[in-house]
């Protein structure tokens, strides 16, 4: 049943009893207690953690030595075996490894291996949750100097100052810009989808 106090009467001395002070003390406890503390909000602004953008440009790094040891097996490796792999480019898309695969052997591997060397500019990496990034970044296929100059050549509006450790003279043959969705697997970044495009030049 309900606790009913007294009521102070002026003048007659008369306090509340103290159970009335004991109610009190509980719904106060009873409050702080059931206190949620808010949860920050993240509001997407962070940067990439070390870790996550490390080992995205630890693959690409590898991706870029197979390519240019002319080793298509290791070059591939870093896309995911899921079929739903998607690959996008001027011709269209390309899904699954083995048609990724196809698309190499008969272009840049038609001749045994690629003709030109290949690195990558302008990493940008951010995570997706706790397994997943997006990472954007340009690709430079080049020629060091003397190797010739081919009729494809295109003009690599970022080779002035690039600050990269290119040999003067070299050669760039195709640039552009690619974006990656990746996922991890077995502790290591894998390629789930592939959009690239090549500069072009009038």
């Amino acid at each position: 049943m309900p606790i009913v106090s007294r009521p102070l009467e002026r003048g007659s001395g008369v306090l509340p009893e103290p159970r009335f002070f004991v109610l009190l003390l509980a719904i106060a406890v009873g409050t702080a207690a059931c206190t949620v503390e808010p949860r920050p909000i993240d509001d997407g602004g962070s940067e990439a953690p070390t870790s996550t953008l490390a080992g995205v440009e630890a693959m690409l790094d590898a991706s870029a030595a197979s390519w240019n040891a002319g080793d298509l097996d290791g070059f591939l490796d870093d896309y995911t075996g899921d079929p739903d792999l998607a690959f996008v480019g001027a011709s269209g898309v390309t899904r699954g490894i083995a048609e990724v695969r196809a698309r190499y052997e008969t272009g840049y591997w038609s001749t045994g291996a690629p003709r030109d060397s290949l690195r990558f500019e302008d990493i940008e990496v951010r995570p997706l949750g706790d397994r997943h990034a997006l990472a954007l970044g340009r690709y430079v296929l080049y020629r060091p100097a003397g190797s010739g100059t081919p009729e494809d050549t295109v003009t690599d509006p970022n080779a002035a100052g690039r600050g990269d450790g290119a040999a003067d003279g070299e050669t760039v043959t195709s640039t552009g810009w690619f974006s990656l969705v990746l996922g991890l697997d077995d502790g290591r970044w894998r390629i789930l989808h592939d959009h690239t495009s090549e500069l072009t030049t009038n």
